[in-house]
């Protein structure tokens, strides 16, 4: 054999490897370090779940077929009647869609979030490794929430179609956004607290309960939306400030009272003393409505939102234990 010269190897030099060749997504990083862990989890499952692709790829079919028809009924010949100008008008077929899809459907995959978590007794770990019970239900919240956005985001171009070719406003397309939004908060919020109970009837009757309050809030909203329309009086535009502002304010009330409701299915015990706060909340839940109303009336309307937000603010300071944190951090 040669002997290899002296500053030479005895094998040519091999060219780069592909590994060692910069690559497009060597910048990418993961989530960071200050992100809510139990959101990162729950996010990373939720973007390849069904419960948020199939409602999501429907969304955009049942939305196009919408715009669609308000399209046909706007450019058809003759006199439309009550219905078709109902339909082709703000809100819109769109919005119903969107509306039932997005605060109706898409918040049901968390029908069994908590019960996940209980049965396989992954709360005890999760408590055990630093996180609280309002952690814990936040972080399947604010996933749901960004879903939510994501989906309404989505249909930016549905909502310029509407106003370039429908004759829809797009102010009265922005309320509507942010109704929606709050609705969809709220709905998850409640659909977390039902999801700690095992028995499948008590947890469809809370949902169907606030379901129905949220739905009424929601019409009530959009009412406010489409009668506003065109007023220019100062008082006219504050009063719609404020029933606008009262109403997202009652929706976010509702997603305080169902993610207490879930924080309190997570409690791990309770002194002999203790009444389980689930019941407190689930009260709380069914007959806010009527104290709403009472304090409405008891100062004239205009202190609501004042009743509102002490209502608020009481539920977000109940049960709090010195192991758990307060619930607003």
């Amino acid at each position: 054999m040669l002997a290899p010269v002296a500053g030479l190897s005895a094998f040519p030099p091999m060219p780069p490897s592909e590994a060692s060749a910069p690559r497009p997504t060597d910048g990418l990083k993961d989530f960071a370090d200050r992100w809510p862990p139990m959101a990162v989890k729950e996010l990373r499952q939720g973007l390849r779940s069904r419960g948020f692709l199939l409602p999501f790829l429907a969304l955009h079919l049942l939305i196009l077929a919408a715009v669609a028809i308000e399209f046909l009924l706007t450019r058809a010949g003759g006199t439309p009647s009550d219905w078709q100008r109902a339909l082709s008008t703000a809100p819109g077929f769109s919005w119903i869609v969107v509306h039932i899809i997005v605060a109706g459907i898409m918040p049901l995959r968390l029908m069994e979030s908590l019960r996940s978590e209980t049965e396989g007794r992954n709360t005890e770990l999760l408590l055990l490794g630093g996180l609280s019970r309002w952690q814990i239900v936040r972080g399947k919240w604010l996933v749901q929430a960004t879903l939510t956005l994501l989906s309404l985001v989505s249909l930016l171009p549905y909502m310029l179609v509407r106003y370039f070719f429908g004759g829809i406003e797009l102010l009265p397309n922005v309320f509507t956004f942010f109704s929606v939004l709050a609705a969809s908060l709220g709905m998850s919020g409640c659909v977390i607290g039902a999801s700690g109970y095992a028995n499948l009837g008590f947890k469809f009757f809370l949902i169907t309960a606030a379901g129905l309050i949220l739905l009424i809030n929601a019409c009530f909203i959009e009412a406010m939306i489409n009668s506003a329309q065109g007023t220019a009086v100062a008082v006219d535009l504050f009063l719609f400030a404020y029933l606008y502002a009262y109403g997202i304010l009652l929706h976010l009330f509702y997603a305080i009272i169902g993610l207490q409701l879930g924080r309190a299915h997570l409690k791990l015990y309770l002194l002999p003393y203790e009444i389980p706060p689930t019941r407190n909340l689930v009260a709380m839940l069914l007959t806010a409505p009527f104290m709403l109303i009472a304090g409405a009336v008891a100062t004239c309307g205009w202190g609501a939102i004042v009743v509102l937000v002490l209502l608020g603010y009481a539920v977000c300071n109940y049960d709090k234990t010195q192991n758990s944190g307060p619930p607003m951090h």
